[in-house]
């Protein structure tokens, strides 16, 4: 049995986001959280999402492979009552109350993987910079990207202790480029121009939060992104691109 105590918090905050990077997942259930890891198609963004949840009846740890999240948010979404228990079968969820019932077979273990990162070596690292970026500076690099609407490519870039975000693609001659400014709270080192996929922005967007925290590691080329809502925390691992 699993316990999910606010279930509109758990689909928009938790599942919503996994489900506009990968159709399924292998999802993990301690006694004190569910978490899962998965990545982006080109696998240079590495999401680590956990979700606070005490479970009563969970003692070893349980792996659900979901086979489609959205079919999944999209059942959640049709119970009329926040507070939740599941039933876990060998193959499948189930749900009965006075008003609805359902049942959603899971994948055999072995057919879905998760990216191989290992998150207890990200957690050690130590970081060179760090800063938060609000939300409406996220959302404005991402209109200002309607300029370059070809390019993938998001550049960070320090000046007098300040923190730009440039999108465009240095690679490429002739290339449109829209720069703005994202935080006035840079802490630690300076550092040149890192680029990585600008997905991570467009993944971010969709969250509800206010500020992102960003670290940096200029040894390793990591950037990493911290997102936190209520009870779920987003990690966003991302590699940078080599020029």
């Amino acid at each position: 049995m699993i316990q999910i105590n606010n279930i509109s918090r758990f689909n928009n905050d938790f599942l919503g986001l996994l489900s506009k990077i990968n159709d399924s997942i292998c999802l993990k259930v301690d006694s004190d959280k569910m978490f899962a890891v998965t990545a982006s198609n080109d696998n240079t963004i590495v999401v680590y999402s956990r979700y606070k949840q005490q479970q009563a009846d969970i003692t070893d740890r349980l792996t659900l492979n979901i086979p489609d999240i959205s079919r999944l948010t999209r059942i959640f979404s049709c119970l009329s009552t926040d507070n939740v228990s599941i039933n876990v079968d060998s193959n499948c969820l189930s749900y009965k109350s006075t008003e609805t019932r359902f049942k959603y077979y899971l994948l055999e273990d072995g057919i879905l993987s998760s990216p191989a990162v290992s998150i207890d070596k990200i957690k050690k690292l130590s970081f060179d910079s760090s800063f938060n970026i609000a939300k409406d500076d996220v959302l404005k690099v991402i209109k200002g990207s309607s300029l370059t609407s070809q390019v993938d490519k998001l550049y960070f870039f320090t000046e007098s202790n300040k923190v730009f975000a440039e999108v465009t693609d240095k690679e490429i001659a002739n290339t449109d480029s829209y720069t703005q400014l994202i935080s006035n709270t840079l802490t630690g080192n300076s550092f040149d121009p890192l680029s990585i996929n600008f997905e991570i922005f467009r993944m971010i967007s969709s969250l509800k939060f206010t500020n992102v925290s960003v670290k940096v590691n200029t040894d390793v080329k990591v950037l990493l992104f911290e997102v936190d809502i209520e009870d779920t925390k987003h990690n966003f691992i991302c590699s940078t691109y080599i020029k």
